[in-house]
């Protein structure tokens, strides 16, 4: 009789075990269109809220926020793609017409042996190869890819429709379902919060404001392809350590060597004074602001999130350090005990 039932909870467990894995494996391909749409959840909360405040029905509250979402993203797509692809063209061709690595070279010769000259043009121009290359072949993945993006973003909207119309439940749910404390899953859950509010507000927002500002600089001083430009220079600033002087600094130097050399003088001054001023400032204010996480380990967490998981490691890599550091903490302290629940 003992060995039975010793057959039937390894059976049991088994089963269990399966049903977790088959489940894992099943979500593996969507996981982080999932995670994309309950992030999305929690930071369009507060926009969805008047909303919902005015509808009482919640589907209708819902889909009615989430048609107003699609048209405030696929209007300026519709305008605005098909022009930054065909700058993406122009830009290489413009580039190569100038021979911006020769032009570079020349400079660098002043400084650099004739031969050490000759392989820094070499390299600039493998590098702007490169880079141009890498664009045209994500734009023809995009749409050979269109059925698989259009499945991760239906799942994204799928889980931002729950995500925001059953908030409270799945909050309640999980909270259940959790094995921690519920003093250690309010931290986590504070956490959670600030670490998205700080990196949302200090890596997100300060980006955006950068390359908008470039942007501003770009079309004022009458530089070609400057939407190109500046949507290129708001990815590179959301990024830690790159940040928007990839453009402004090349382009300076090209307008230099191309023969407009006030308008190079400008950007570059405008750049390095203004623009770069606004990293150093607005995003250690957000990210201290918003968090109690070391500005050090939240520039660690976003390189490394980036590397593992994509462009929203820029959030999970940061949110995942934090977490290890509430336990080490627990650990240092001797309170590991009260991580889990009686």
């Amino acid at each position: 009789m003992v060995e039975m039932q010793l057959v039937n909870k390894i059976i049991v467990f088994f089963l269990i075990a399966s049903l977790f894995v088959a489940g894992f494996f099943i979500l593996k391909p969507i996981i982080l269109s999932i995670f994309i749409g309950i992030l999305l959840a929690y930071i369009l909360q507060p926009l969805y809220a008047p909303i919902k405040r005015r509808i009482k029905s919640p589907n209708i509250s819902v889909s009615l926020f989430l048609i107003i979402i699609v048209i405030v993203i696929a209007v300026p797509l519709w305008f605005f793609l098909p022009t930054f692809i065909r700058e993406i063209f122009d830009s290489y061709l413009y580039i190569q017409k100038i021979d911006i690595a020769s032009a570079v070279g020349k400079i660098v010769s002043f400084f650099l042996s004739d031969e050490t000259a000759r392989v820094f043009s070499t390299q600039i121009n493998v590098a702007i190869a490169k880079f141009f290359s890498f664009s045209l072949a994500s734009s023809g993945a995009g749409l050979s890819n269109f059925g698989d993006i259009l499945i991760q973003v239906s799942v994204v909207f799928f889980t931002l429709y729950f995500g925001l119309r059953d908030s409270h439940k799945f909050g309640a749910y999980f909270a259940e379902l959790s094995p921690f404390s519920k003093s250690t899953g309010e931290k986590f859950s504070k956490e959670f919060r600030n670490i998205t509010n700080s990196i949302v507000f200090g890596q997100v927002a300060t980006g955006v404001i950068q390359g908008l500002c470039l942007g501003l600089a770009l079309w004022l001083l009458g530089i070609p392809k400057f939407i190109f430009l500046t949507v290129i220079a708001i990815i590179v600033s959301i990024i830690p350590i790159i940040g928007a002087w990839l453009i402004w600094l090349p382009t300076s130097l090209i307008l230099i060597v191309s023969g407009s050399v006030s308008k190079g003088i400008i950007l570059f001054f405008y750049g390095l004074l203004f623009v770069s001023t606004i990293d150093n400032i607005l995003r250690p204010f957000f990210i201290s602001r918003q968090s109690n996480i070391n500005i050090f380990i939240a520039i660690l967490g976003t390189i490394g999130g980036l590397y593992v998981f994509g462009f929203i490691g820029v959030i999970i890599g940061p949110l995942i350090l934090s977490y290890l550091i509430i336990i080490i903490e627990f650990y240092r302290q001797g309170k590991l005990n009260e991580l889990f629940r009686d």
